[in-house]
């Protein structure tokens, strides 16, 4: 990625480097608005821009209070932290001959005009105790919406900035409903700049011609005009959201587990209703990673109902098993359990409370495998997708039983036992 940085020398021969920003960078740093965001293409600078943002305000807020900043930097994983945010810190930071300590086991950044504190979005909740002034969401689009509402929690002390860089995934994600669509209706404290990837004049013009040849017309345009599309290839596409009500008394409660530790381990809760033509409805979600077993048991003996567990978490089962918990063994056929969701959400037998923000965000955009071709395949993509594989474990382990016994019952009561079972 070209920019032009360009080293002077001063009078006492110290480099001095020299960004020549393109105009939406420049208004996307100047910006003051509560919520500031770059929704942008491919190579329209997302990843180059954070580091000079962060070192540009931790430099006004010092000449304004003579205080050091606190900052927040997310990435949607520890992974995605490690390679974006304290690599490109690190990177302009030397090169702009900054000096700061890195504390690795902390995962903080310390220079003379703030601290920066790195966090994985898959831990959000460790964002918790910090009154930050600046947080910085990288790869926003990726993250589910409870870390957009702590950032702004964590924000409101001070009264801070919250800046959003990011590539527009998915037509249905909060960043589209709570950022983008309400800085368009008005929004006097957000402000977005949402540059298309030929606004870069560093950015070659044959490369966005192959694309626009070679990819599929949504990916085209979400990676390079940076708009809110639909994914090809989305493998629910007819997810019911209703908002929270009360449960009658009589729905039988049933739980689907998918373990994990660097990955999440997930939870979620469902109650059928046999009163009402024994639909399905999600009440309750959980996602944490780094979590040990004795965080697990204790989120576990909240819920209700046998706990329906990835089959693969052989030894923690048994644990929690031995722990009093009502486990089992979940089936994980993941094609056949993925067409009796996907038919349980078109027929409506199952639905899902509006306020599980982070299920909804998986379902918005889990899509199938594309091959080298760009074709689809009969493969989901294994990308933020453990509430899934949790629903998944209950509805098909629970439900395929439930409606077998079901069917049993229905022969029975029509004196088919006799020609039919004998």
């Amino acid at each position: 990625m070209k920019y032009q940085a360009e080293k002077k020398r001063t009078m006492s021969h110290k480099p001095v480097i020299e960004y020549k920003l393109i105009d939406y960078q420049v208004r996307f740093l100047q910006a003051k608005q509560k919520i500031t965001a770059l929704i942008g293409g491919t190579g329209c600078g997302k990843t180059f821009l954070l580091p000079i943002a962060i070192f540009y305000k931790a430099l006004e807020h010092f000449g304004s209070s003579g205080t050091p900043m606190e900052i927040i930097v997310l990435a949607p994983t520890h992974k995605m932290l490690l390679r974006n945010p304290l690599k490109y810190i690190r990177q302009r930071f030397d090169e702009l001959g900054i000096p700061y300590t890195l504390n690795k086991s902390e995962m903080t950044i310390t220079f003379s005009y703030g601290v920066i504190y790195l966090i994985s979005a898959e831990s959000y909740e460790s964002m918790q105790g910090i009154h930050a002034s600046l947080i910085v969401m990288d790869e926003a689009g990726l993250m589910a919406k409870p870390v957009f509402d702590t950032a702004l929690q964590r924000l409101a002390f001070h009264s801070g900035q919250l800046l959003i860089l990011s590539t527009p995934y998915g037509s249905n994600h909060w960043l589209k409903s709570e950022v983008y669509d309400a800085w368009l209706e008005g929004d006097s404290n957000i402000f977005v700049v949402n540059p298309q990837s030929s606004d870069n004049p560093f950015y070659p013009l044959s490369e966005i011609e192959r694309a626009r040849t070679m990819l599929p017309k949504w990916k085209y345009e979400m990676f390079f005009e940076a708009k809110f599309t639909k994914p090809a290839g989305l493998i629910f596409e007819e997810v019911t959201y209703i908002p929270r009500f009360q449960l009658p008394p009589n729905c039988i409660y049933f739980r689907g587990l998918d373990f994990g530790f660097n990955n999440p381990n997930a939870v979620v809760q469902l109650a059928l209703d046999p009163n009402n033509n024994d639909t399905v409805y999600v009440v309750g979600e959980w996602k944490k990673s780094q979590t040990n077993i004795d965080d697990l048991e204790a989120v576990l003996k909240k819920g209700y109902g046998t706990i329906y567990a990835d089959p693969a978490g052989k030894d923690a089962l048994e644990t929690l098993k031995r722990r009093g918990l009502p486990m089992s063994v979940a089936k994980k056929d993941v094609l056949a359990g993925i067409s009796m969701l996907d038919a349980m959400f078109r027929s409506k037998k199952l639905l899902v409370f509006d306020d599980l923000y982070q299920l909804q965000d998986e379902l918005s955009t889990y899509t199938w495998q594309v091959d080298r071709n760009e074709q689809l395949t009969d493969k989901p993509a294994k990308n933020n997708d453990h509430l899934i594989d949790a629903l998944r474990y209950a509805v098909f382990t629970y439900e395929g039983g439930y409606l077998a016994a079901k069917f049993i019952d229905a022969m029975i009561g029509l004196n088919y036992k006799d020609s039919f079972f004998w």
